[in-house]
């Protein structure tokens, strides 16, 4: 996945940095227990944000331990386990899975062999998940439909993705069902979006699918104001969503997130690409 919703660690409290990174060790040792240690691969902190929103509202704490890590074997590292962190865990892995899936990767490459080491453990899930499974299927064939069409419209995508998102939040049927689909809808859209914005270079010099590609070049003088209204107006109504839900617990680096955190790469490759526009400017003057 693309590290897209993370936190601005530079505007968290230490307090507030040694939660969110035990949420994010904690999700890596679910991801460990469910999957294997080859599971691991697939961790994300755009899942450690949605792992964070289901303790906040379902969990009075979440319950802590200090454990070695092979990864980082130096020193003890304090994570947060329990219920949440193992269904996020099971998204987790079936959402990298169809995003894999989606990629069309060859038979013989790398991704499709960690597919196939996936594929037990993923359809032990989908039967423990119909709802979340369906959904992924679904999505599947919309997306690789929309690419072998070479679809214009990046909403179509977007929309697939909004509703894996929406419905990996439902862990539990209850009264929060529909405002946790809402914020799942409106972050998976903006994810896809950003990661389609941030990746249209590579993906054109690559000839990989992404509808964004060509709307610059439909519209190179307002591509950019069109997508930021776009992703902006995305993340205004997941904080709507948000704020409707009686979030007990870290709601501070869930508004951080939102906030300032989503916002950190756009930000990057906007300041790389006027830097490089400077050094073409003093080069001809």
């Amino acid at each position: 996945m693309f590290g897209i919703i993370v936190a601005d660690k530079n505007s968290l409290s230490s307090d507030e940095t040694a939660k969110y990174d035990a949420y994010h060790c904690g999700l890596c040792r679910a991801l460990r227990d469910v999957g294997g240690t080859k599971a691991k691969a697939v961790l994300s902190y755009d899942m450690t944000f949605l792992y964070i929103l289901l303790s906040g509202l379902y969990e009075d704490e979440p319950e802590g331990s200090s454990f070695y890590c092979s990864t980082h074997p130096l020193s003890k590292h304090y994570c947060f386990s329990g219920d949440i962190a193992s269904y996020m865990a099971e998204m987790s892995l079936l959402m990298a899975y169809t995003r894999m899936v989606c990629d069309s990767c060859s038979s013989g490459s790398n991704e499709q062999k960690f597919i196939n080491s996936l594929s037990g453990t993923v359809k032990q899930i989908e039967e423990k998940y119909p709802s979340q499974a369906e959904v992924c299927r679904k999505s599947i064939v919309s997306i690789r439909d929309s690419a072998r069409r070479n679809e214009e419209n990046e909403q179509l995508a977007a929309c697939r993705v909004g509703e894996i998102f929406g419905t990996a939040l439902l862990m539990r049927r209850d009264e929060l069902e529909h405002d946790l689909y809402d914020v799942g809808f409106y972050l998976g859209k903006f994810y896809f979006l950003m990661g389609a914005h941030l990746s249209r270079t590579n993906d054109k010099y690559a000839g990989i699918y992404n509808p964004l590609i060509i709307k610059e070049e439909k519209d190179p003088a307002g591509y950019e104001s069109a997508i930021r209204a776009n992703l902006k107006s995305l993340i205004h109504e997941a904080e709507k969503s948000l704020e409707r839900l009686p979030v007990k617990h870290d709601a501070s680096i869930l508004k951080n997130v939102l906030e300032s955190g989503v916002w950190l790469k756009y930000n990057s490759s906007n300041e790389k690409v006027q830097k490089q526009l400077r050094q073409v400017h003093h080069f001809f003057i």
